[in-house]
């Protein structure tokens, strides 16, 4: 299954504050890749900002990503969707502290829960323990300037 790129960019608005924000929104989130991390802020944030998408956009993105590992033999059990703005490491950064806890860089392709969408500027990453474990990232851009692009990120492991 596709998404269109309303269904994205409805990932990215409760970021910007335009739909109200839902409660179980998580504007400021403390742990990520199903709590294994701590998100450390920056100290002097620059205007960094980082909320959870839990708008119908996000839901129907995490369902696409079930389906997708579903079909092709990937065992995912929980998905994060994330809107960034002038952060765009947050993620990168936090999946190499996962190294601490086991986990090493492994091959994308026998993790691929990516659904094919039209993304732009997407990026893939999976780290995995000798006990089967894995945790998986992919990101790409949504927005066309400056302005108003933000990177989404999708996070899912078993």
């Amino acid at each position: 299954m596709t998404i269109s790129r309303w269904m994205l960019s409805s990932a990215i608005v409760s970021l910007t504050g335009v739909a109200g924000a839902q409660a179980a929104c998580v504007k400021a989130p403390t742990y990520a890749y199903n709590g294994l991390v701590k998100i450390e802020y920056p100290s002097s944030n620059g205007g960094a900002q980082v909320q959870r998408a839990c708008d119908v956009g996000a839901q129907q993105l995490a369902a696409d990503v079930m389906a997708t590992g579903k079909a092709n033999g990937v065992p995912v059990r929980w998905v994060e969707v994330y809107g960034v703005r002038r952060w765009g490491s947050v993620f990168h950064d936090l999946i190499y502290k996962t190294r601490a806890q086991g986990y090493q860089q492994v091959a994308f392709s026998k993790y691929n829960a990516l659904p094919r969408t039209r993304m732009s500027n997407k990026e893939e990453l999976v780290y995995a323990n000798g006990s089967g474990k894995y945790v998986a990232m992919f990101s790409y851009t949504e927005g066309t300037s400056t302005a108003n692009t933000a990177d989404v990120f999708v996070l899912y492991g078993n």
